[in-house]
């Protein structure tokens, strides 16, 4: 059966109009897994799609280049339907193609990646996610060079800091600043944001000293000319935060004084959250004493003291309450915690999951202070907790009340624990903090 390529494209266009008119955004669909819509024949739309590639095949051949989009909306209709495995078997063909048409490093494969990365997420298996993301910026240093491969290394680097990885990002992100020292000098603006990473990188890490690497943004924008107020802003508030976090809350009042001469909007700014991470119980860790258990000659139990682990490993350690908080406040949540390049693999595992939304999780943590009922991630999804607070001028929370909630008591007692722990930009009045009663906050606990 042969079809001419004017009706083929128009037949792809009209599906395609169809389909994206039933998800504008592929990602979200693929993030979310949320159902698909029954009153809609994907089964018949998905078959048209099916017969179309086979007509497209015997006109232009089996690895023809016009068959890239029809199989990428084939699994897109699949993905609607809730059958992954025909969804990544379309893509895979698809990669192929690119393969067979433009090599291995073919740029013309950077969307597939993507949708195999969100199918791999969807299908709970980020380690084939990971290894997407990884290939993406391999292809992308094949086709890139100097200053063109800086958006690569940011989004792989992002990629690590979302899921945890934050040795991993780092050092990728010391690659991107070497590369622009290398290419434009040390103060060029494009310095600016590897820098804010590495800092969010450390916070989120709950490792010190992240205004260290804002400081350095200082220096960039006093070395340039012409930068946006908004940067110059944005610049100081960042500082200004990860000085809130450190407790020296002097040094962060300065500089809040001093973003808000940038600032192009209200004066008057309600307190904000702050990507951070923080133990809850550092004495706990502090006197942890880990044991391995073994049986002598006479068939008796010997317990023998482990090597010192790292911190990270000692807070993701099973059979123990939540131990760690995270507030994340990035682009992307996958909830989901991939082991990173200097954490032992020693009874590890490769990957963890995570929950909570805008706090994040252990969940193997979390069930230590959940009842049976709950480890059911549909009823766990349902639970919320909604708090009232102040913010101080210095960024800390008191007066914590239960708001609403449904939560069992051990989860509500978890989140005022979290909640002073937590610190927050202080409301802002013409720069200056000032303290801020009945703020409020919900915490839900939707599984990825």
């Amino acid at each position: 059966m042969n079809h001419c390529p004017g009706i083929v494209l128009f037949v792809l266009l009209i599906l395609s109009s169809t389909a994206m008119a039933q998800d504008e955004a592929i990602p979200d669909v693929l993030k979310s897994g949320i159902s698909p819509d029954l009153d809609y024949d994907y089964r018949g739309e998905a078959d048209t799609f099916e017969a179309l590639i086979d007509s497209v095949s015997e006109e232009y051949g089996t690895f023809a280049p016009e068959l890239i989009e029809p199989l990428l909306q084939l699994s897109h209709t699949y993905v609607q339907m809730g059958d992954v495995e025909q969804a990544h078997e379309a893509l895979n063909r698809a990669q192929h193609i690119t393969h067979r048409n433009g090599g291995v490093y073919s740029p013309t494969q950077r969307d597939i990646l993507q949708r195999k990365t969100r199918l791999s997420l969807q299908s709970d298996d980020p380690l084939e996610a990971n290894k997407q993301q990884e290939f993406l910026f391999f292809v992308n240093t094949h086709n890139f060079e100097d200053l063109e491969l800086l958006p690569a290394y940011l989004d792989i680097a992002k990629w690590y800091i979302e899921t945890g990885q934050y040795y991993r990002s780092r050092k990728i992100l010391q690659e991107a600043i070497t590369l622009i020292e290398e290419s434009v000098g040390e103060n060029d603006l494009r310095m600016l944001e590897p820098l804010q990473l590495i800092a969010k990188s450390r916070r989120l890490q709950g490792v010190c000293c992240s205004e260290k690497y804002l400081s350095r943004i200082l220096d960039v924008i006093e070395s340039s000319s012409d930068v946006p107020a908004d940067t110059i802003a944005m610049a100081y508030a960042g500082l200004a935060d990860a000085y809130t976090i450190s407790g020296k809350f002097d040094e962060a009042a300065s500089f809040y004084s001093m973003a808000s001469q940038y600032m192009s909007t209200d004066q008057h700014q309600g307190p904000q959250m702050i990507a951070m991470s923080k133990q809850l119980d550092r004495n706990r860790i502090d006197h942890m004493k880990i044991f391995r258990p073994n049986k002598d000659m006479l068939n008796r139990y010997r317990y023998h003291p482990l090597n010192r682990r790292s911190l990270e490993e000692q807070l993701a350690l099973s059979s123990q309450p939540p131990q760690r908080f995270v507030l994340p406040l990035n682009e992307n949540t996958y909830n989901v915690k991939i082991r990173d390049s200097l954490e032992s693999a020693e009874n590890s595992d490769q990957s963890e999951r995570l929950v909570g939304n805008p706090f994040q999780f252990l969940f193997k943590h979390l069930k230590t202070v959940l009842p049976h009922s709950l480890y059911d991630g549909a009823k766990l999804a349902n639970v919320f907790i909604s708090l009232e607070f102040t913010v101080t001028r210095t960024g800390t929370i008191q007066d914590i009340e239960l708001a609403e909630s449904n939560a069992p008591i051990k989860l509500n007692r978890l989140m005022k624990q979290v909640m002073k722990k937590t610190r927050y930009r202080p409301a802002l009045v013409d720069g200056q903090p000032v303290i801020k009663h009945k703020v409020t906050l919900t915490q839900s606990f939707a599984p990825n």
